[in-house]
């Protein structure tokens, strides 16, 4: 029996977060889809979103509080920095990624991209057009950090990095996005080093 249960898509990248923070720690655990509409999963997360999980009779929700809350709980890798100043950095960059980065490169450019057509839709280019340059500016961002330290918070992997990679996984499929990395060196260097974990592969929605 798992020891966690993560509520959401697969194809989430909120919800591959929280399962990449539990593969990272080696906690047991299974992921189980959702009904928005219910009663049951509203009695999990009120605000009618991904993740939410449950540990025992412990319900949470939010990505970051769970990501933090599977760390601190269960033995294994530590997934942040016990520096005072690389903890503030992690926390930054999650910070900065759930409330500028997703924004653009989810809700502007991937959204339109994938989603849309998904949905029987037809992309908005002037959208499209207008997020590539604040794609770009974001991933320079990000290049800089990451020309002088492998993770966003220093010599390893955090929470910050399993907030940003199942972002860059789509960016990565879509042409303007995938142009774009190609113009961010460090970043696509550790993508490739994010790729290659085992919490990368296990988690990939392709999965299910």
């Amino acid at each position: 029996m798992p020891d966690v249960t993560i509520y959401g898509p697969a194809m989430s990248t909120c919800v591959r977060t929280a399962l990449m923070a539990c593969v990272e720690k080696g906690v047991a655990h299974a992921r189980e889809d959702v009904d928005f509409r219910s009663v049951a999963y509203r009695s999990l997360h009120p605000f009618n979103k991904v993740p939410a999980m449950r540990h025992g009779d412990f319900v949470l929700f939010e990505t970051g509080a769970i990501g933090r809350y599977v760390d601190r709980a269960f033995p294994g890798p530590p997934l942040q920095p016990a520096d005072i100043k690389s903890l503030a950095r992690m926390d930054q960059w999650m910070s900065a990624i759930i409330d500028y980065v997703y924004k653009v490169m989810i809700g502007e450019l991937i959204w339109e991209r994938l989603m849309v057509p998904m949905r029987g839709g037809q992309p908005d280019d002037a959208k499209i057009e207008a997020a590539v340059p604040k794609v770009a500016h974001q991933l320079s961002v990000f290049d800089a950090a990451l020309t002088t330290a492998p993770f966003l918070a220093g010599a390893e992997a955090s929470l910050a990095d399993l907030t940003l990679f199942p972002v860059t996984f789509y960016l990565k499929v879509v042409p303007e996005g995938a142009a774009a990395l190609a113009k961010a060196p460090a970043v696509s260097a550790w993508y490739d080093r994010m790729a290659a974990r085992p919490s990368a592969a296990a988690t990939d929605p392709a999965r299910g």
